[in-house]
């Protein structure tokens, strides 16, 4: 079992649905944002800090580079383990992101991704 959070952020609805579906993974509370400025309302209105992040990166207003930076830059979101999910050409979010899957995704794959990912940083 699974004592933590994890916040999706992507502003297609189906593929919000589709990656929260994919990581019910028992004991695991999953937020979910529809853009950029709603994740960042999220990480700073006084809730608990998710354990993980899986995001999008091609998304309307903001873009998803632009949350990757802002997480890598702010300190209070240091270590902070982050999956990109994207449909866009290998680039700079590869370098940011610990795990980069190209969509379509496959679920079973992203649920073992953030059981590593959460058994990893748990451990330390």
């Amino acid at each position: 079992m699974i004592n933590a959070s994890v916040l999706v952020v992507d502003d297609n609805p189906e593929t919000l649905h589709l990656l929260a579906r994919a990581i019910n993974i028992d004991g695991l509370q999953v937020r979910t944002a529809s853009s950029v400025f709603r994740a960042l309302e999220a990480l700073h209105d006084g809730s608990e800090r998710p354990a993980l992040i899986i995001t999008d990166l091609v998304m309307p207003q903001t873009t998803g580079w632009d949350f990757l930076k802002h997480l890598r830059s702010d300190a209070t979101l240091q270590g902070l383990p982050i999956v990109v999910v994207t449909g866009a050409e290998p680039g700079e979010g590869d370098v940011l992101a610990d795990v980069v899957l190209r969509k379509p995704i496959d679920p079973d794959e992203v649920a073992a991704i953030v059981r590593g990912l959460l058994a990893r940083s748990q451990s330390h």
